[in-house]
């Protein structure tokens, strides 16, 4: 599901990117299509109007004249071949002379010579008819050079272009394919300087802008330009992708969706897991105390085992024992169910917290030296009475003095550390072990209801994994703070910070 999707949110992004870049695309092409329609109608206008205000035959020499009625075909074939009459003189140098005489008179004559090492495989009259034809060539071309830069005189390029027909053609131009988006223009001259431009005209770094040379086919060849840019542009992009907005934001909702729903896959995979666990380590918790009583049960009622006092005494000792286990299980299980419901009411009076740590030490204390530690309690708090829940809160010390004993080292003898002393108007309660230690990883969610440690295959360690649970929801409903400091292999300590001053207010 998570490639599916990965997928489609590939493929909608790509069509989103594809679609804006073709829009720009199309938006690019249309302003540089309406400019240059704006640039070759000013050209259009400005030879119209170079033909209505300039007579040709005023400006021209008469022979020119001649020549350019008989080229446009002033007179007719017939006339030419009955009034003109062409001589051509040609030496074995390759120099001619070629005139032209009309009823005797010489209109024109070109002399020149032609070039026979270059042509050595024409005859001679082909050599000076080719060396003829480049002569009238380059005369002609000489004329009309003259004539364009006669009739096209070289002004300023702000004398060329009026300001109010320009703007009257931009808004024209751009009207005609669809851009109705409020443009700003300038002219600039050949040295890139501002000659004409708008009022608003101040175009930013960030802002796109087209630029087209004027005039490009220009007799007196300079490089003026028309710039135009549309300061609404981005807006523009923004209101044009308005239909993409819709699709987006589905997108990204069905990727929170998918994203929540993953989580919540693992988050309750996670639970049933921990569940598993929880139901597996209660039922080893309970079967332990049930096969106790069980067997003591069986003993008893064994005919053939003689029944004295002192062994009566003893099975009942252990069927008391692993009662009281049982029940101190089911009411841990309870307080934590009434905790979370908030239906875990305190009762609280003052205590003297000093009595409450040294009675949990004292009850350890033949456990450790069995196992061939240590356990040192130091009870140094000079105000030691708060408003405390007896039994929850002796709970707390036992629970924090079990897990060190407990989650001590294999072959290392356990030295466990009770102090108590008082600070900043508090009571702080010292439990510190050199056992195992806990990982920084586990550390954040030792006290998660059914969290446990990882131990692998190893199950050396009895719980459910609500004793910290329970342990930090009675210091919070007491007031108090529990802070924890751990390193691998070196131990664990945790405080407990009673204010004194706000317990014994009750509050």
């Amino acid at each position: 599901m998570t490639l599916a999707f990965t997928g489609l949110v590939f493929m909608q992004m790509s069509w989103i990117i594809e679609a804006s870049e073709l829009k720009k695309s199309h938006f690019d092409q249309l302003v540089r299509q309406s400019i240059d329609a704006v640039i070759t109608r000013l050209e259009t206008d400005e030879m119209s109007a170079i033909k209505s205000n300039y007579s040709l035959d005023e400006r021209l020499s008469p022979i020119f004249r001649r020549q350019m009625k008989s080229h446009s075909g002033g007179e007719s074939g017939s006339k030419r071949g009955k009034n003109y009459n062409i001589s051509l003189d040609l030496d074995v140098d390759g120099h001619f002379s070629l005139n032209t005489y009309k009823q005797d008179t010489l209109i024109s004559a070109l002399k020149g010579r032609a070039d026979l090492d270059d042509m050595s495989h024409l005859d001679p009259l082909t050599n000076a008819m080719v060396a003829i034809q480049k002569e009238l060539r380059q005369k002609v071309d000489e004329q009309s050079h003259i004539l364009m830069h006669t009739l096209f005189e070289d002004m300023p390029i702000e004398k060329r272009v009026d300001q109010q027909r320009l703007d009257g053609m931009l808004m024209q131009s751009f009207a005609e394919r669809g851009i109705s988006l409020i443009h700003e223009y300038a002219v600039l001259n050949s040295q890139e300087k501002v000659v004409l431009c708008t009022a608003g005209y101040n175009p930013s770094d960030d802002v796109l802008v087209y630029k087209k040379r004027l005039f490009p086919n220009d007799v007196h060849a300079k490089l003026h330009s028309l710039v135009v840019y549309f300061p609404e542009q981005k807006t523009f992009w923004a209101e044009s992708l308005g239909l993409l907005i819709p699709t987006v934001i589905f997108t990204l909702l069905m990727l929170g969706i998918s994203i929540y729903t993953i989580v919540i896959i693992f988050s309750q995979k996670k639970i049933d897991q921990i569940k598993d666990d929880f139901i597996g380590n209660m039922t080893h918790e309970f079967k332990t105390p049930i096969a106790s009583i069980s067997m003591a049960a069986e003993i008893m009622m064994e005919p053939s085992i003689p029944v004295t006092k002192e062994s009566v005494v003893k099975k009942c000792k252990i069927i008391m024992d692993q009662c009281k286990r049982q029940r101190n299980m089911v009411e841990r299980i309870l307080s934590i169910a009434a905790i979370d419901s908030g239906r875990l009411i305190l009762n609280r009076k003052e205590m003297d917290v000093n009595e409450i740590v040294d009675s949990v030490a004292n009850s350890f204390r033949p456990l450790v030296e069995n196992e061939g530690g240590e356990l040192n309690c130091f009870i140094e708090a000079v105000d030691s009475v708060a408003l405390v829940d007896e039994v929850h809160f002796t709970n707390v010390i036992y629970n924090l003095t079990e897990n060190a004993f407990k989650y001590r080292k294999p072959d290392v003898p356990p030295v466990l550390y009770i102090k108590t002393w008082n600070k900043n108007d508090g009571l702080i309660i010292s439990i510190k072990d050199n056992g195992m230690g806990i990982t920084k990883d586990n550390l954040n969610r030792i006290f998660d209801k059914f969290y446990r440690i990882p131990t692998g295959n190893v199950h050396n360690v009895k719980g459910f994994g609500l004793g910290l649970a329970y342990v930090k929801s009675i210091v919070d409903l007491h007031g108090a703070q529990l802070t924890v400091e751990s390193e691998i292999n070196i131990g664990t300590k945790f405080d407990i910070f009673l204010p004194l001053k706000d317990s014994k207010n009750g509050k």
